[in-house]
């Protein structure tokens, strides 16, 4: 359980800088935003009084199908008042991260009896992309959301699950090493053996 939690807590500050780099210095998914108009705040807080997740047209509507067809389609996450404490949330997506680690170590201890240190990380990482290729392209599949966004998002969260993955593979080992994992397949194979 201690190098559980060491090791998902050191994935974690890993994975909170790996998102910096990602989102705050490169500026790359940004790039695939398109640029609102000046006048688009104001119109927001006229139309979106209230904190909350709009969905246009809304899905009550009875003419739903013909107003999706004519457009145009939204969903809006919307603080009309701002963000109180913008470094809150620095601290809530260490704790996000950390957790994710976690849970992903949890996994990791349950197939690593005999794998490899490249298995390992292979496996958290194929974790990351399934959970990754779930949620990102499903919000632009189901919610309308921007394909070059939820794509840039999608590189973020597999090469944060690959990080996440050689750090946890480095604290999470195998109990059981190479040459124990070959004599119990040769024990399995001479008692596999029919007796003459």
């Amino acid at each position: 359980m201690k190098k559980l939690l060491l090791g998902s807590f050191v994935a974690g500050i890993a994975l909170f800088f790996w998102g910096f780099i990602y989102y705050g210095l490169s500026g790359i998914p940004y790039q695939t935003l398109a640029t609102p108009a000046d006048t688009a705040p104001s119109a927001l807080k006229a139309n979106f009084p209230a904190h909350g997740t709009y969905i246009i047209p809304s899905p009550t509507a009875v003419e739903m199908p013909d107003l999706q067809v004519e457009g145009p389609v939204a969903m809006v996450h919307i603080r009309p008042d701002g963000v109180e404490n913008p470094m809150s949330m620095m601290g809530t997506g260490f704790v996000h991260g950390w957790i994710y680690c976690l849970l992903l170590g949890l996994l990791l201890q349950k197939i690593c009896k005999k794998s490899g240190y490249g298995e390992r990380v292979m496996f958290v990482t194929q974790v990351g992309l399934a959970g990754a290729f779930v949620s990102r392209f499903g919000d632009a599949i189901w919610w309308w959301q921007s394909w070059n966004w939820q794509i840039a998002n999608f590189a973020y969260s597999v090469i944060g699950a690959a990080i996440a993955g050689a750090i946890l593979a480095k604290f999470i080992k195998s109990p059981v090493t190479r040459s124990d994992a070959a004599r119990s397949n040769k024990s399995q194979v001479s008692s596999n053996k029919i007796p003459e």
